[in-house]
């Protein structure tokens, strides 16, 4: 097995849409076919964190209506105000930050156990209905984009990452009517940004990824 920094070695580089698809496809399928980069995938350990925190969703957006097929886009790992870029055939390039709610806690404590036994732990104690729980994920998100609306963003494109299958979908709450809401909220917000996206992650197929794109300012 390599090691992660050889499995992603040309994780940063730059790519058109199509090639960026390619290679996503490419690195999901060596992952499912091999147990152990499963585990870490799961644990989002070292680059698999960047390939799925950020890699992914850099994809997703590169496959929108918002990126042509002549562009050339890259993940750039870092501290920087930005996690990628979009080259222009001119030669300009924009700037993207990508961010989401995550409840890493949570979501590393379940890894684990999937890991260690082939399954996670169900949610004991917490009593909220589901729309509430719904409901409860919409402030985090609000308070997660809140955050980047206090920066200076200027020049950067900021995509908002929200996953409507694990908190709405799966319990058929109207995903439609969330969505309205919360864009509602993000507009009350003051970003200091180039644009703001909202970009849904569900069940849905790559090929209606324009369907899951919203632009919030």
């Amino acid at each position: 097995m390599q090691n992660i920094n050889e499995f992603f070695e040309d994780l940063e580089i730059y790519r058109t849409p199509a090639q960026m698809r390619v290679y996503f496809e490419m690195k999901r399928a060596e992952i499912i076919d091999n147990k152990d980069y499963v585990k870490l995938a799961r644990l989002k350990k070292g680059r698999y964190k960047e390939f799925l925190e950020e890699f992914y969703p850099l994809y997703l957006f590169s496959q929108t209506k918002y990126v042509s097929s002549d562009t050339e886009i890259r993940l750039v790992v870092g501290n920087q105000s930005y996690d990628g870029l979009i080259k222009l055939p001119s030669g300009h390039i924009h700037k993207i930050e990508i961010t989401e709610y995550i409840e890493g806690h949570k979501e590393n404590k379940d890894a684990k156990k999937l890991n260690e036994r082939g399954y996670s732990e169900m949610s004991i104690g917490d009593t909220r209905d589901l729309q509430t729980k719904a409901d409860d994920y919409m402030e985090k998100v609000i308070e997660n984009a809140n955050k980047k609306a206090q920066k200076d963003y200027q020049g950067v494109s900021i995509i908002i990452l929200i996953n409507t299958q694990l908190y709405l979908d799966i319990w058929d709450l109207n995903t439609d009517e969330f969505i309205v809401k919360l864009m509602d909220r993000l507009r009350e917000l003051h970003f200091n940004s180039e644009a703001v996206y909202l970009l849904v992650r569900n069940n849905d197929t790559i090929e209606e990824i324009d369907d899951n794109i919203y632009k919030v300012i």
